[in-house]
């Protein structure tokens, strides 16, 4: 008997030890303790010596989604007219760099310009992408396919709409001004003359953009960090679903993440942000290019914290550094509920993964696995 008890007594020593170590996946405040880069490699976006005008095509890959059996992907330059900007692979192009995309050849996808963000609704049933609504052209309509929301009903990119005021709108200019006298400061009372949207999250109340650079023009601004909410609904028409935002914006997030962790190389600006259903919580980017030096970092918060404009919380490595990564990162998505995809866009500049070298029709990416 007493020889049982013993035996017993050790096994929960051993189990209760086990669960000392196995347990901090998450720190007291309820964020993920660490991250690890557990995959590299690249993504084919097209054709090599693919070319436009007589020019080199880059894939500048700035959107990312994996919506459960594909992944999504969206060039923020444009492609010539046999391609698309925003195309498809299968989750098998994570290990095969020279399998080719689907090409989304809607029309609407080759209207609107300079993607930067993926969205999905927490149910999974809707994909938002939005461009960086960074300029537009005095007295014409050249540049209105800059300041364009599209979403369509996940699986059926064949049928996208633009989000916007009015059903015949074909782009969501109409939402420039709100978002810009959302901006306005002390500086620019009325309205931020200068802005560019590179976040995009839904929840299932509201649809969240995140702001990396403002200022007086896209020659003369500041990074920023800034996150603004805007509240949407789903109506039933007789063309099918629609989804109406209300006239309720607001900044929800002003964050500084110089600030924050004053170790980190300056200035960072938002490049993605990104609600995850598995943890209920969000992600963001933070990026910089200097000189041709790529840096970015993960962080993330909980929707508590967020709405209460609470610092995100910067994602470690295992021995308690920063979590670098040595390019631009765009965008993320989850691949499940330990596992995020992040995308690069690394302009033109050839940055190596493992032995190879990014060629032009390649975008580099990441497998980061929280653990």
């Amino acid at each position: 008997m007493n020889l049982r008890l013993s035996a017993i007594t050790l096994a929960l020593a051993l189990l209760v030890g086990a669960c000392k170590i196995v347990q901090p996946i998450f720190d007291r405040f309820g964020s993920p303790a660490t991250a690890t880069i557990t995959k590299e490699g690249l993504l084919t976006c097209f054709a090599p010596e693919t070319s436009l005008n007589g020019q080199p095509v880059w894939c500048e890959a700035s959107a990312v989604l994996f919506d459960g059996k594909r992944i999504l992907v969206a060039n923020d330059k444009d492609m010539p007219a046999s391609l698309s900007p925003v195309f498809i692979n299968t989750i098998d192009a994570l290990t095969d760099s020279l399998q080719k995309p689907t090409y989304f050849m809607q029309p609407t996808f080759a209207a609107a310009r300079k993607y930067e963000d993926f969205a999905q609704t927490p149910n999974g049933k809707f994909v938002f992408l939005t461009t960086a609504f960074d300029r537009i052209k005095p007295n014409s309509h050249d540049w209105d396919g800059y300041n364009t929301v599209l979403y369509w009903r996940k699986g059926d990119e064949q049928h996208p709409r633009v989000l916007a005021v009015t059903d015949t709108s074909r782009t969501s200019i109409s939402y420039r001004q709100r978002i810009a006298t959302v901006l306005a400061n002390a500086q620019f009372p009325g309205a931020m003359p200068y802005f560019k949207i590179e976040g995009l999250a839904a929840t299932d109340r509201q649809l969240l953009f995140g702001i990396r650079e403002e200022g007086k023009a896209f020659d003369k601004f500041d990074y920023r960090t800034k996150i603004i909410g805007v509240s949407y609904r789903i109506e039933s028409e007789p063309d099918g679903e629609r989804i109406r935002l209300a006239d309720d914006w607001k900044l929800i997030a002003d964050f500084n993440p110089a600030k924050a962790e004053p170790a980190l190389p300056q200035p960072l600006g938002l490049s993605s942000l990104e609600y995850d259903p598995y943890r209920k919580r969000f992600w963001m980017l933070t990026s910089q290019e200097v000189e041709g030096k790529l840096d970015a970092y993960l962080w993330t918060a909980t929707p508590a914290e967020l709405y209460a404009n609470k610092p995100f919380k910067l994602i470690r490595d295992v021995k308690g550094q920063p979590l670098h990564l040595n390019h631009k990162a765009e965008d993320l998505t989850p691949l499940d509920r330990n596992r995020l995809l992040l995308i690069h866009d690394d302009d033109r500049v050839r940055t190596r993964v493992g032995s190879r070298v990014r060629q032009p029709n390649q975008a580099a990416y990441t497998i980061v696995t929280i653990n």
